[in-house]
C-alpha cells in the first residue's frame, strides 16, 4: 500500500487494502499510518479549498484506528505532525498533541521545531506543544537554541541545498567527495543512502552510513533496510552484520519479516552464529517465521542437535508451529541422514495440515511462514 501511495496509485492501494480485509488480516498501525500520510501529503499539494476535507479524512482515520483497538505510535505522530506543520494545520496538530500527552509520546527534535514554527506563524499559543515536551521546552532550552541556530544557520542551509541539488541530478560521485566536508543531518544522510541503493552504489551508501555513525546520527529505518538488501545481493555479509549491530545499538525496530529474512540469508551464507545472536537480541520479534529461519540456519551449519533444541524451545514458548517449520525440520534431518526422525516430523506435518484445513482461519504469521519455508503446493 505504501509503495502504491508513494507512486501516486491510490486506487490500487485501496484495492490491496480491500483484499487485505477480505483475507481476514487486521490493519495495524503501519497500515493506518500509510493511509493518513497519503491524505495529508496530497492535501499539501491541493488547492486551498480542498485541504480541509483531506485533513478531516485523515483525522477520521486516526479516530477509527483507535476505535479498532490500534493505537498510533511515536512514528505515526511524528509523521502527521511534520506534515501538518508544513500545511499550517494547527487544529489537527493540537488533536495529535492531546493524544500524545495521554499516551506519553514525544516528537523528535526536528519535528518539534517545525511544529513550534507552525504555531508561531499562525499566531496560536504553543503552550500544549511545550507542555507535552518539557524536556525540550524547559530543561533543554540551551540545546533547543543551539539546534535552532543550526536549523537556521545560512552555511548549513547552503550545504544542504547543494546536496539536495546533487541528489536531484543523481550526481552521487560529487556527494561522495562532499560527505566529509559538509554538515549533514540524519534526513539528508538517509536520502543519500537511499539514492545510492537505488543506483546500486554500495560504496556511496556505505560512505553515508559511516558518516552517520561518526556523527552519532540515527538514519531512517528504510535507509538501513535498503542498504542491507543491496549488500546481501552483493554477498557482503560481514558488512551486513556490522550494520545490523549498529541498528541494534541505536534501537531501530526490525519486525518479524525483516528479522526472518536476515536470519535466513545469513544462515544460507554460513553465518549461523550471527543469525543466532540477532535472534537472541530481539526476543520481542520471536515468531513462527523467526524460529523457523533460525532452525534452518543451524541445519545449514550442520548443527542438527542445536536445531532440534530451538524447535523444542519454540514448542515450550507456545510459538505456533507451521507446516513451513516441519518442511525445514524434515529437509534438515534427511540431509543429516536421520531418516527415522524425518519421518516422525513428516507425520506431525500431515496431522497439522489436516487440523489447519479444518480451522476457520489460519494466523497471518503461519501463512507467511508456510509461504516462505513451505512447499509451493501448500500456501494457505
Amino acid at each position: 500500500m505504501k509503495v502504491l501511495f508513494d507512486y501516486g496509485r491510490p486506487q490500487e492501494a485501496a484495492e490491496v487494502y480491500q483484499e487485505m480485509l477480505e483475507s481476514g488480516l487486521r490493519p495495524n498501525c503501519h497500515t493506518y499510518t500509510a493511509m493518513m500520510e497519503y491524505l495529508v501529503t496530497v492535501a499539501i499539494d491541493q488547492r486551498r479549498n480542498e485541504i480541509e476535507g483531506l485533513f478531516k479524512d485523515a483525522l477520521e482515520i486516526m479516530n477509527e484506528m483507535q476505535e479498532a483497538g490500534v493505537q498510533p505510535d511515536k512514528a505515526t505522530c511524528n509523521i502527521l505532525v511534520q506534515k501538518c506543520s508544513m500545511a499550517g494545520q494547527i487544529s489537527m496538530i493540537t488533536h495529535i498533541l492531546h493524544f500524545m500527552k495521554e499516551s506519553s509520546l514525544v516528537l523528535r527534535l526536528p519535528v518539534f521545531l517545525e511544529a513550534l514554527e507552525a504555531f508561531r506563524s499562525s499566531g496560536e499559543s504553543d503552550h500544549l506543544l511545550r507542555e507535552v515536551h518539557p524536556h525540550l521546552a524547559l530543561e533543554g532550552i540551551k540545546e533547543e537554541m543551539e539546534s535552532e541556530v543550526t536549523f537556521y544557520d545560512p552555511n548549513y542551509c547552503v550545504d544542504r541545498s547543494i546536496i539536495i541539488n546533487f541528489l536531484s541530478r543523481r550526481n552521487l560521485v560529487a556527494i561522495d567527495h562532499l560527505l566529509r566536508e559538509m554538515r549533514m543531518d540524519s534526513e539528508t544522510l538517509s536520502a543519500i543512502v537511499l539514492a545510492n541503493c537505488e543506483n546500486l552504489r554500495p560504496y556511496g551508501a556505505l560512505l553515508a552510513f559511516h558518516r552517520s555513525v561518526e556523527a552519532g546520527l540515527k538514519l531512517e529505518r528504510n535507509a538501513y533496510v535498503s542498504l542491507i538488501g543491496l549488500l546481501i545481493r552483493a554477498k557482503s555479509y560481514h558488512v551486513v552484520i556490522k550494520i545490523v549491530e549498529e541498528m541494534l545499538l541505536i534501537g531501530i525496530t526490525f519486525g518479524t519479516y525483516l528479522l526472518s529474512l536476515l536470519i535466513y540469508q545469513l544462515g544460507c551464507a554460513g553465518f549461523s552464529d550471527a543469525s543466532a545472536n540477532i535472534f537472541t537480541a530481539l526476543p520481542e520479534d520471536h515468531s513462527s517465521s523467526t524460529y523457523t529461519a533460525l532452525i534452518n540456519a543451524l541445519f545449514q551449519a550442520g548443527d542438527v542437535e542445536k536445531s532440534l533444541e530451538f524447535y523444542s524451545r519454540m514448542r515450550r514458548e507456545c510459538v505456533p508451529v507451521s507446516c513451513g517449520t516441519y518442511e525445514v525440520l524434515v529437509a534438515g534431518l534427511e540431509r543429516a541422514g536421520r531418516i527415522h526422525d524425518a519421518n516422525m516430523y513428516r507425520k506431525e506435518k500431515r496431522s497439522l495440515q489436516w487440523h489447519d484445513f479444518s480451522k476457520p482461519r489460519i494466523l497471518a504469521e503461519e501463512i507467511f511462514c508456510n509461504r516462505f519455508f513451505g512447499s509451493s503446493h501448500y500456501t494457505e
